[in-house]
């Protein structure tokens, strides 16, 4: 059953990632839209969370973690949904895993946590990694320091997502899981809203009424539906998947297998073709981030 979890689990992280990046392939970079499908989203996972908590009680430390949490949560999806315009899925997918460095080294030094030495390894990879990402070409290279800008946003808030779980898992209100992230997705709708209406008013973007009349309303909502479905799932999966399951074999199958089910389906799904540089950093890249998951600690 455990096995069952841990495949269902990343199955959802894959669907929720193959959706995002199929909507960006649909609406390119108009970023009004990025707000509304991650209000949408938002909207479906904190339904389907609540309905799996059976009961709701939070305090107020919960609540405001909660907030915070919802604020990086919502960052962090519009950049990585930004990054996925601006350069390769994959990569991208890569290059946000990474940020499994933050918590670990917020684990060394806010919870005196040892760094074991192939976590050094998987480092000074990260590095490699990153120099393969940047196309030194002149004609690309803008194009990709302004994608590793927006990858930059992205693992920045994806491991402050680790530590902000991590920090409120170490406290007295860790029963209150299922509060916290119902409030946290509350929360980034509003923070969603707020974003689209800021947009609207300070920024011109092509109107996409037309393509939105042609048919593709119902499509949408059922994408959006189900992308919200796969987060909730992933979130209280991996959650509950982390306590059951020895640390060496979660982190390195979950970060790792992922990444390499993205790359596959960045292949086979999106033809994504990359050059012989950014593969040899993708396989870096992936191996970087099962070390630094430390499989053999």
């Amino acid at each position: 059953m455990t096995a069952v979890l841990l495949a269902v689990s990343m199955s959802a992280c894959l669907f929720a990632g193959m959706i995002d990046k199929g909507f960006v392939n649909r609406f390119g970079g108009n970023i009004k839209m990025y707000y509304i499908f991650n209000m949408a989203v938002s909207v479906v996972c904190a339904l389907v969370l609540l309905f799996m908590a059976g009961g709701f009680k939070a305090s107020a430390f919960t609540v405001m973690t909660g907030l915070l949490f919802g604020l990086i949560t919502t960052v962090q999806k519009i950049s990585s949904m930004q990054a996925m315009n601006s350069g390769p899925y994959s990569y991208t997918a890569v290059i946000t895993s990474l940020s499994t460095l933050i918590p670990t080294l917020s684990g060394r030094f806010i919870w005196n946590e040892k760094i074991y030495p192939v976590q050094y390894v998987g480092i000074a990879l990260m590095m490699i990694c990153l120099i393969c990402s940047v196309d030194f070409k002149a004609e690309q290279k803008s194009a990709s320091v302004k994608w590793l800008v927006f990858c930059a946003l992205a693992f920045i808030c994806t491991g402050s997502i680790g530590v902000m779980q991590r920090w409120h898992q170490s406290t007295e209100y860790k029963d209150e899981l299922d509060e916290f992230l119902v409030i946290a997705f509350t929360v980034s709708v509003v923070f969603s809203l707020i974003g689209m209406i800021i947009n609207a008013r300070f920024i011109k973007e092509g109107s996409v009424g037309g393509k939105l009349r042609s048919g593709i309303y119902a499509t949408l909502i059922l994408f959006m539906i189900i992308d919200g479905v796969c987060v909730a799932f992933n979130n209280k999966l991996n959650l509950y998947l982390s306590g059951v399951i020895d640390t060496a074999v979660f982190f390195p199958v979950v970060n790792g297998g992922g990444l390499v089910l993205t790359s596959l389906a960045a292949v086979i799904v999106f033809k994504e073709k990359l050059s012989l540089q950014k593969w040899i950093g993708l396989i870096i890249g992936i191996i970087a981030v099962v070390l630094l998951c430390n499989p053999f600690g």
